[in-house]
C-alpha cells in the first residue's frame, strides 16, 4: 500500500525549514551567551603596588573586591592598607595599635 501525501507538502516543507533555521539561530545565541559569560569580569590587575617607604609587607589577603595588606613600620606599628587590585589605588587604611591597660 502506498502512503498518502498530505494535501500541501510545500507548506509542511516550509514549516520544517523555518523551524530548523530558528533552532540553529537559538543554538548560536546560546553558544555566544555561554562564551561571553565564561569570559568573566573585564578588567586587569595593576602592574605595580607601591608600599610606603619604611614599611614592610607582613601579610596579604582578599576582602570583597579589595586586597588587604598588613604593613609594619620600623617601630613595629602595624596598619591595614586596602587596595583596589584593578586600579592599584588605595581607598584608605586602618591603624592597628595595642590596647593600653
Amino acid at each position: 500500500m502506498a502512503e498518502e501525501l498530505p494535501p500541501n507538502p510545500r507548506g509542511l516543507k516550509a514549516v520544517v525549514i523555518i523551524l530548523g533555521v530558528i533552532l540553529v539561530a537559538m543554538l548560536a545565541l546560546f553558544i555566544y551567551g555561554l562564551a561571553t559569560k565564561v569570559g568573566g569580569k573585564k578588567g586587569g590587575i595593576a602592574a605595580e603596588l607601591r608600599i610606603p617607604a619604611g614599611e614592610t609587607l607582613v601579610e596579604m589577603t582578599g576582602a570583597g573586591d579589595f586586597l588587604v595588606l598588613r604593613l609594619r613600620d620600623g617601630t613595629g606599628a602595624e596598619r591595614l592598607l586596602y587596595v583596589d587590585p584593578a586600579t592599584g589605588k588605595s581607598p584608605g587604611f586602618t591603624t592597628l595599635s595595642p590596647e593600653t591597660p
